[in-house]
């Protein structure tokens, strides 16, 4: 079964005909939530019997009905409504992944581009046809694919993680690093971003020890001008860890960088939310406290419990700040160019 798809949507604004079918559809959200898929079906049904005009209900019992594995179910429910015109990108999100755990492939995909045709700025669905393609070991259009979802919905987090991820694989370090970031700092206590954090600090480790493979053309070298400038402010720094890679070199490697982007000028050039929040974190005397929040457990779990010790409210009070000034990335962070063709043929030649 592929991921589920994002819920958060479902409470929206809705003229019910009548009290009653409202309950109706709360009673079904309530065993929904609690996974008791059975009931959850059973009270959808009868909402809309009811109220058969409500396109949030069908919306909701194909989804109910792909979490339980009934595929077949999920599309029969789904089609009348994506053929009315009434779907919405989620309702197209579940069509689509009911017809790829069905191994119906081919009309996965062209669910999905008559998605992204209606909804071309839907984060979910070009994940979705990222993963697609990943599935089928298409690479380069995988990567192209979660680039999109960034570039036209860059709230959509999920892109980032996945981007990460395929930037690593591809052996293009920089990007790894800035979009697992980011990816980080929006969904920040999760199995997921803790294997993020690890993932970062070991795209760090990898991009100085790849100095010379980059000089050689043995792996991907910077394309855009943005990468190139962090990449070469970066790797300017690599007396910084030379003794290693821990949360305290890193601290100092990236204080350091900061003061460096922002001396040359690259804040103006290139601005990036990112590197926003970063310098904010430094105004504020977070910065520290940040690093060690990012990458403290990461390098060692035993370390880092000792660090939250001696220093009891440091983490609490970082915490406090990040609920506060959640982070949103938006369209001027984006400064790939999304050439992707040719990174994992390269990383596979070296």
């Amino acid at each position: 079964m592929l991921a589920l798809v994002n819920t958060s949507t479902a409470q929206q604004s809705v003229s019910w005909p009548s009290p009653e079918v409202e309950q109706m559809y709360k009673q079904a959200r309530e065993f929904h939530s609690k996974g008791n898929l059975k009931q959850a079906i059973m009270m959808y049904k009868q909402a809309i019997q009811a109220a058969p005009g409500i396109m949030l209900l069908h919306r909701e019992l194909g989804q109910a009905q792909y979490i339980s594995g009934d595929y077949a179910e999920a599309q029969n429910t789904l089609q009348p409504v994506i053929d009315n015109g009434a779907a919405d990108e989620e309702t197209y999100h579940i069509m689509a992944s009911s017809q790829m755990s069905r191994g119906d492939h081919k009309k996965a995909r062209n669910t999905i581009k008559a998605a992204l045709e209606r909804y071309p700025h839907s984060g979910i669905l070009y994940n979705l046809s990222g993963k697609m393609y990943e599935a089928n070991n298409e690479r380069p259009e995988a990567l192209q694919a979660w680039l999109l979802g960034i570039e036209n919905d860059p709230g959509y987090h999920i892109n980032y993680y996945d981007a990460a991820r395929a930037y690593m694989d591809a052996g293009v370090y920089t990007w790894a690093i800035l979009y697992g970031e980011m990816f980080i700092n929006i969904e920040q206590q999760t199995p997921r971003s803790h294997d993020m954090r690890k993932m970062v600090m070991n795209s760090y480790a990898k991009m100085f020890q790849s100095v010379e493979a980059v000089k050689f053309g043995k792996t991907n070298a910077p394309v855009s001008g943005f990468e190139r400038a962090v990449y070469n402010t970066y790797i300017k720094l690599s007396p910084v860890v030379a003794d290693g890679f821990t949360a305290e070199n890193l601290t100092m490697l990236r204080t350091r960088f900061m003061m460096d982007w922002f001396t040359m000028g690259y804040n103006r050039r290139f601005p990036f939310s990112l590197f926003t929040r970063h310098d904010d974190m430094i105004r504020n005397g977070y910065f520290d406290i940040y690093n060690q929040w990012l990458f403290g457990k990461a390098e060692n779990p035993a370390v880092y419990d000792a660090w939250t010790k001696f220093h009891a409210d440091a983490i609490p009070e970082m915490e406090e700040y990040l609920k506060e000034n959640p982070y949103h990335p938006g369209g001027a962070d984006f400064h790939n160019n999304k050439q992707v063709d040719d990174l994992f043929k390269k990383k596979k030649k070296g």
